[in-house]
């Protein structure tokens, strides 16, 4: 029986048997080393793709906020340069104003202001605002005269009041139906107003393209 254990073909065998499953083994271990190397390098290569994603971000969001600081620094500038000249329209508007209520001409400017508001409102009585001032402006002959015109033109017979009640504008009138439902205020404060709006939007255009 011992014989037969340490028989030299079976200690062969066993010994090539051994060696076949060491080197499964081996060959599984190298496998799976290669296998956990392989998971490793994807983890690592992720990690690193992570950190460069992650940096490309923060450049990025870096870049948007200072970009975004820009874009307001230049809106904040355009919007103060515009402004700017807003408000000398506005004082020479106001000074030409008072250079032209002491001449001719803004009667004829009260004439047309109430003539477009009344043809506005088409209404068979109207009632007018006017400052103190002007009162000897729109006399009865004065206002005969445009309800003649009207009548002329546009087939409408109108009667103008000019209240009692005065205006503090610095020149210019106020229309208002019988009712007082319905007004056009023609003062010249707001026909600045009016033209404003229109006046800041085409300078900010202007500026964004010459900043551009």
């Amino acid at each position: 029986m011992s014989e037969e254990r340490f028989n030299p073909e079976i200690t062969k065998k066993i010994e090539e048997n051994t060696d076949v499953i060491i080197q499964k083994i081996l060959a599984e271990q190298e496998e799976e080393i290669d296998k956990i190397n392989k998971e490793a390098n994807e983890k690592i290569k992720k990690i690193e793709e992570d950190i460069v994603k992650e940096a490309e971000n923060e450049a990025e969001s870096e870049f948007l906020n200072e970009k975004a600081k820009q874009d307001l620094d230049l809106r904040l500038k355009i919007t103060k340069f515009r402004d700017e000249i807003v408000y000398e329209f506005v004082q020479k508007a106001n000074k030409k104003i008072e250079s032209l209520i002491k001449t001719k001409e803004y009667e004829k400017s009260l004439r047309n202001m109430i003539l477009e508001a009344i043809l506005t409102l088409k209404q068979q009585e109207i009632n007018v605002y006017c400052r103190k001032e002007d009162k000897s402006i729109l006399s009865k002959q004065f206002l005969d005269s445009i309800s003649a015109e009207i009548k002329k033109e546009q087939k409408l017979d109108v009667k103008i009041n000019v209240s009692e009640k005065h205006i503090t504008n610095i020149g210019g009138v106020i229309l208002e139906t019988i009712d007082g439902k319905i007004s056009i205020n023609n003062t010249y404060e707001k026909r600045i107003e009016r033209s404003l709006e229109e006046l800041k939007r085409k300078l900010s255009l202007m500026l964004i393209q010459e900043e551009g």
